[in-house]
């Protein structure tokens, strides 16, 4: 797609090193899959870093050691609170702008696209897109949540 193609010119390497950031989805698999294949077809090397399960979260030197090898930094659509929030606990935001700084592409859609930014417009408190969402919502449960304005990293 001529966006995948746009990422590899501004990353000025034929197969650029990418980090995949999948918080905001949870690190769901299918997502990663969905959002990763198309660099891994044309030769990059894809590296995902869980940041959700606190039981198994990587070091802070592994966390480090991934964004400085990093020459695309990728972020899943998904919960945008909830991957800012933790990103923020983690220091993963001060990572993020060093990245930047050095001339890191950042890019992803939606929740990865807000991000970004100084803020935005996020469905984040949508209870259908929490963690762990309860099976069977109630009208009330489905009708009672507001967009809320998420500041970016």
């Amino acid at each position: 797609p001529p966006i995948r193609a746009e990422i590899l010119r501004l990353a000025g390497k034929p197969t650029p090193a990418v980090l995949y950031l999948g918080t905001a989805s949870f690190e769901g698999a299918e997502a990663r899959e969905r959002q990763t294949a198309g660099f891994a077809e044309v030769g990059c090397s894809v590296t995902a870093l869980d940041l959700t399960d606190m039981a198994t979260l990587p070091s802070e030197s592994e966390r480090e050691k991934c964004f400085q090898e990093a020459d695309v930094i990728a972020v899943s659509g998904g919960n945008t609170l909830f991957a800012v929030n933790r990103w923020r606990r983690l220091g993963v935001d001060a990572l993020l702008r060093q990245a930047l700084d050095r001339g890191v592409v950042l890019c992803g859609g939606s929740a990865g696209g807000i991000c970004w930014f100084e803020g935005g417009h996020s469905d984040s408190l949508d209870p259908a897109t929490v963690a762990r969402p309860k099976p069977e919502l109630s009208d009330a449960e489905r009708a009672g949540w507001a967009y809320v304005r998420v500041r970016g990293v």
